[in-house]
């Protein structure tokens, strides 16, 4: 990602849940309220309207699909099932008590956004590069008011610390029962940002601190279908592969940090889940979501 631009994955995420609930079989499982967020953060950009514009192309949309079935079958379908199954977590972890949520690289995701009205007692932080929020805040402003439990606080992960970025930030309450996601980030981040990233955690809100993410398989694993012509691409968009674990020994990662693994769902997890009937279409393999809570 370039240093004064908003990250290209954002805007394809967001564009990929609005093509799975327009012509997915699935589209269902995307809520209107996500819908309708998405569709104003990207309203704020010009390359935001120029992919909702794109959504309204008959054959935009027809080449989307067969591009999609060529290089990441059911891309789009995972996007829309790993925000299910983080809110799903997440939601889990309010009712527990959780009272304070850290999104890192929050991108233009809309669950803390959706959640503040919710849930006014919860602390909700999010966390992302200085580009990519300031597009997302600015289309925001828009609509909805944002609440006093709503902040915005932006990093930039390869230049700064965790631990010292949220010290320093005033809305941040290490007291706090907290929850961190961090979805579809780690992957970007080499091996020692990524351990500092945990050792920032531990520091800041310590024993009982639930923490969700997720990362890739390695290149070589028969549980990873990513293309190498794709690894190649993000590596063009400025945003590279940096940092892979086989999901065998997440465990043992974890154990490193102090963190008991409480579940991991791969592709296949993700439909079982969410998917009762048979699977109508393929699905690629690769990214896994990890939740785990640090002892101390």
């Amino acid at each position: 990602m370039k240093d004064n631009n908003a990250s290209s994955t954002a805007f394809t995420v967001a564009q990929g849940i609005l093509f799975a609930a327009k012509t997915s079989k699935y589209g269902g499982l995307v809520n209107d309220n996500v819908i309708s967020v998405s569709r104003q953060i990207l309203q704020g950009s010009e390359q935001g309207r120029r992919r909702l514009k794109q959504l309204d192309s008959w054959w935009f949309c027809k080449l989307a699909k067969l591009r999609e079935r060529v290089l990441l079958p059911g891309i789009s379908l995972h996007y829309v099932l790993r925000k299910r199954h983080i809110e799903h977590l997440t939601l889990n972890a309010l009712s527990e008590g959780i009272t304070q949520v850290v999104v890192l690289g929050a991108g233009f995701d809309s669950l803390c956004w959706r959640l503040q009205q919710d849930y006014p007692k919860v602390n909700f932080i999010e966390i992302d590069h200085p580009a990519t929020q300031e597009q997302k805040v600015k289309a925001l402003e828009q609509g909805a008011t944002q609440r006093q439990n709503m902040h915005f606080l932006a990093v930039d992960f390869g230049r700064q610390q965790l631990q010292t970025a949220l010290t320093e930030f005033e809305a941040f309450d290490p007291k706090r029962s907290t929850l961190f996601i961090c979805e579809g980030v780690l992957m970007y981040l080499n091996k020692k940002d990524v351990n500092a990233i945990f050792n920032s955690i531990r520091a800041l809100t310590g024993a009982g601190t639930q923490f969700i993410f997720s990362t890739l398989e390695p290149k070589d694993s028969p549980r990873n279908t990513v293309p190498k012509i794709l690894y190649r691409h993000l590596e063009k968009l400025g945003e590279p592969v940096l940092w892979d674990i086989d999901s065998h020994e997440m465990q043992g990662y974890l154990q490193t940090h102090m963190c008991q693994l409480h579940s991991i769902a791969g592709g296949q997890e993700l439909v079982a889940q969410q998917i009762k009937e048979k699977l109508q279409q393929k699905m690629y393999q690769g990214e896994y979501f990890v939740h785990c809570t640090f002892d101390q």
